[in-house]
Order: C-alpha cells, then structure tokens, then sequence
C-alpha cells in the first residue's frame, strides 16, 4: 500500500530530482538534476547550459533504459542542470539523468535520493563505464548532505580509502536499480560482496611499482640505483641533501658523466607519501585521466620528465579545457628537465611563480582554477652547447655562443634554484669498480627518511613539511646557529652580495645538513658545505 501511494504522488508531481556531480578543475561539484515529465509531443530536451558530451547524452540514457528492458517514457521530458550558469562538460550526469527518469522504478523516498550522488557514463547496452576524476569528485562531497556516491565498479578502488560516504560499486543499470530497491540490511551485505570480489580481482591493489635485482653479495638493488654511479660523491651528496630537504638542484657537465642517471636514481629515492599526499596526488592524476583505476590510489611519489619541446600549456596547464599541466602532475614528487637550456625560455620563465608559491593559477573568462603545483625541480645542462668546456676533450664554441646557450637560464630562476652541483668525469679507479664507494640507494634513503622525520616532528604544528617550504619567520625560530657559524654568513653574504632570497636558501640547505647530522644548531661546517654547492653557479652564470 505504501509504494502504491508513493507512486501516486509521483505522478501528481511528476518533477523527479537527482544529485548528479562533475569535475572542475580538481574540484568536485553537486549538480542538481531536475526531470519533468509532462504532457505533450514526445520530445527529450536538456537545459542549464549543458555542453555537447551532455546532450548527446539522450540517446545514451533512451537506449540504455531501452536495452535494460525498460519502457522509455513517449512524454514531453525536460531536464535542468542546476546551476544554470556553470558549463556542464562530460558524460558525469548520464546516470543521474537516467534515475530521474526511472523514479517511478526505485522503490526509496526522495530523501534518500537527497543523500545520494550518482556518476557514470552510459553505453549503449547500458553498462556503467568508468570515468576521471570520481574520487575528485567524492572527496568534494566529504561534509555534505551526500551519505552514499554511486560509481562505476571499474572506479571503486580509487575511492576506497576515504572514509565518511559509502561507496557503491555498480556495473550496470539493472544492477543500480536493484541495490537501489533492497531493504537496508540486504543492501549492505550485498555490496560487501561487491566490493570484496573487486578488492579480490585487483592483483596489483596497493602495490609498489618498483622493481628490485640483487648484487652478487644480496644487496638489493633498484633498477636505477645509486650503487651503479661510479665517482662523484659530491654529486651524490648533493642529491642526498635535495632529497632530504626538498631542495631544487641545477647539475651542470659534459655530456656523458652520469646527470641523467643520477636523476633517475633519485626518484626510487624519494620519501614515502602520507595518507593525505596520496589522496592529494591521485585526485590530480585522476582528474587528468591517469590514473591506474584498477591499482588504486598511488602510492609512490610522482617523476615527471617532460621533453625540451613540450608546449607552454603542456608545462604549466591551461587551454580550452583548463588541462593539468607537468608541474601539477609532479606534484609532491620531482619535475625533471633533462637539457634544461634547450627548453625555450619562455617555458622555463613561466616555471617563476609554481616554484615560489606551490600552485598555479589558470584564468579565464569565466572562471578561475587553482591547480597545485609544490614539485622539487630537479635539472642539468652542459656547460656549453657542444658541451665539452672544461672537460678533457676540446671545446668547439666561441665565447657569444656559450654566454647565449646560458642567458636562457636567467636570473629569477637561477635564484630559485638552492643546489647548484658540477659533474666531472670520473676516474678509472672509479669506473673501474675499485672504488670504496658502494653506498646503495637504500643506504641513502634511510639517511633520508631519518632527516624527513626530523622535520615532520619540528614542523608538527605548521602547515609544512620540509626546510624548504620554510618562511622568514619559520627561519628565525627553527634555525638557531653558534656564534661561529653567523661570522661565516655574515662574510658570505658580504662578500658575494647574496640576495634576500639567496641568503634564505642557503640558511634552510644548512638547516637540512645539520638534520642529517642529527645537530640541533647549525654550525660552522654546515653553512660551509651549503655554501660549496654555489660553487658551480659563480663559476658558470657569475664573473666571480
């Protein structure tokens, strides 16, 4: 007798309402979904500034209710997408669209449909398929009315590990439906089920993609490892410090002496992400249409490599689209520009903004999106544009050439770099193999995990993580130094007429070596060393 009534007052009011969401930007937004069914010539319009994704998606809904077996209502059907003055891109509200036209099927009050969201693209057959940007999508939705986010099944485990919403895996329409119209307790059981047999077939759930060999002795062994970098230990001392405190770092050399390989090394390097970091990181890669839907969230820091021909909107986002960018796609990870110098200088001058304040903002017309951006550049070039300057063999380039091959790299961005470290040809010892040197990655990574954790307990009750991220004021209070590390700054700073921004960096890269040395105040070797790792940028960009 009950759903008998219910469906009598449907048919009185015959307006069915729907939560439906999309993705801007990163962000998720709720779009009301508003269906009239009326009298008339059978006709199926949509308004509320819908895009072409969303039109055509009528004859989505009309044959996936069709193939469903269901009975397409031949009525006047108008839906609205509320608001009205946001552009509606996408197949996000093919579901919503389709529920509201079934209403009179789903045996549940409005206030359940008040408190549920539905995403998913339609085909034919009336499959769900999966989407980008679902769990942009129902992170926006923590602290809403929404208790329950319908998604495709091919989605669930990017959405897995938020807690406050449930998530409802569903395959197809049929399915919808009937999850939709079982009693409360056979609904919750029946999803566990669901969810149990997708976390089952998901072989690589949560798994690293990293991959180990082993030496002859059993050290275990990345397959790009710092243990296979012969010579320059000062290299990868300046690696360790990069890593360590997030510090940006400029390798200069002839080509051939191991930069590129010492930059790959680095990214098995990087700490381990936070729960926060990872839900960060995978609400960008899947806003952009990469994420690995079936592995989950990720897990490992991202390492971009963008090539020297890549656009400006390729670099820093934008377009019609308002796309993600490499610098938002490295974000919490590296932004690697291998030959930094053959990048247009455009490109690398847009780079001034995302290093300084970790985000970048996109403007438009009629909107404005924030995409975050926080990367720890990481970069090499040759000293010249042959290459070979001040290295054993003979350098072909005049003077002009080589002073146009470097004024690409200019001031404000050379500034924003904290690490400057020239490789030079290694040593047969070293090349050799009868080098002492045999630290591993793994070596390296517990130095820096050690130094990590230094900083996440002093910087507990800010919203920073590194040395680098730290202000003025976080300088004054966490980078106490004795008496004769002061008269070494003081010297420096005179002497070489560093600038605000030079002197601050070179305060937090001592800070980051004194971590390492487990050392409460900075002393005078450690502002030493900090400032040995300008050593190659008087000698290549100053006249010192």
């Amino acid at each position: 007798f009950i759903n008998i009534l219910k469906l009598l007052v449907w048919r009185h009011k015959m307006i069915n309402k729907v939560k439906a969401g999309m993705i801007l930007g990163i962000e998720g937004r709720i779009i009301d979904v508003e269906i009239d069914i009326g009298k008339g010539m059978p006709c199926f319009s949509i308004v509320g500034l819908a895009g072409t994704e969303v039109k055509e998606s009528k004859e989505r809904v009309r044959s996936a209710i069709t193939n469903s077996g269901y009975d397409f209502p031949l009525k006047r059907i108008v839906v609205n997408l509320s608001p009205a003055d946001l552009k509606k891109d996408g197949a996000y509200l093919d579901l919503a669209i389709l529920m509201g036209i079934m209403r009179g099927k789903l045996k549940v009050s409005d206030s359940f449909l008040e408190e549920s969201l539905f995403l998913g693209e339609l085909s034919l057959d009336a499959n769900i398929k999966p989407m980008r940007g679902i769990i942009a999508i129902a992170l926006s939705m923590l602290g809403s009315k929404i208790k329950r986010i319908f998604v495709p099944a091919d989605n669930y485990m990017e959405c897995s590990a938020i807690d406050g919403i449930d998530i409802v895996p569903i395959s197809s329409v049929k399915e919808a439906i009937g999850i939709i119209n079982m009693k409360e307790k056979d609904r919750k059981s029946h999803i566990d089920k669901l969810v149990s047999k997708i976390v089952t077939e998901s072989e690589d759930f949560n798994q690293s993609d990293r991959s180990f060999r082993y030496t002859s002795d059993g050290k275990k062994l990345f397959d790009e490892d710092f243990y296979d970098i012969r010579g320059n230990k000062l290299a990868k001392r300046c690696a360790l410090i990069s890593l360590a405190g997030n510090h940006n770092m400029l390798m200069v050399g002839p080509p051939g002496t191991g930069k590129t390989m010492l930059a790959k090394a680095m990214k098995n390097m990087l700490p381990k992400m936070s729960d926060n970091e990872s839900l960060e990181v995978s609400k960008i890669y899947s806003a952009a249409g990469k994420l690995d839907t079936k592995r989950g969230l990720i897990s490992t820091r991202p390492f971009r490599q963008p090539h020297h021909t890549t656009t400006k909107i390729a670099m820093i986002g934008g377009g019609a689209n308002s796309s993600l960018g490499e610098i938002s796609l490295s974000h919490k990870g590296i932004l690697f520009l291998d030959e930094m110098a053959e990048f247009p200088k455009p490109i690398i001058e847009c780079l001034r903004q995302p290093i300084e304040d970790g985000f970048i903002n996109i403007s438009r017309l009629n909107r404005s999106i924030r995409y975050p951006a926080e990367f720890l550049l990481l970069a090499t070039m040759n000293p010249c544009p042959c290459g070979y300057l001040s290295s054993s063999r003979p350098c072909s380039c005049r003077q002009y050439e080589i002073d146009r091959y470097r004024s690409k790299i200019s001031g404000p961005i050379l500034d924003r770099i904290d690490l400057y470290c020239e490789i030079v040809e290694a040593d047969y010892s070293d090349i050799s193999g009868n080098s002492s040197d045999n630290k591993t990655s793994s070596d390296y990574i517990d130095d820096i995990n050690r130094a990590r954790d230094i900083q996440a307990d002093r910087f507990k009750d800010l919203n920073i993580n590194t040395n680098s991220q730290m202000k003025p004021e976080d300088i004054r209070v966490y980078c106490q130094m004795d008496k004769s590390a002061e008269n070494i700054l003081q010297l420096v700073y005179n002497k070489y007429k560093l600038s605000n921004r030079s002197y601050m960096k070179l305060i937090k890269i001592a800070r980051t070596i004194a971590d390492l040395d487990e050392s409460h105040t900075i002393k005078e070797d450690h502002i030493l060393e900090a400032f040995s790792y300008r050593k190659a940028y008087y000698k290549y960009f100053c006249d010192y």
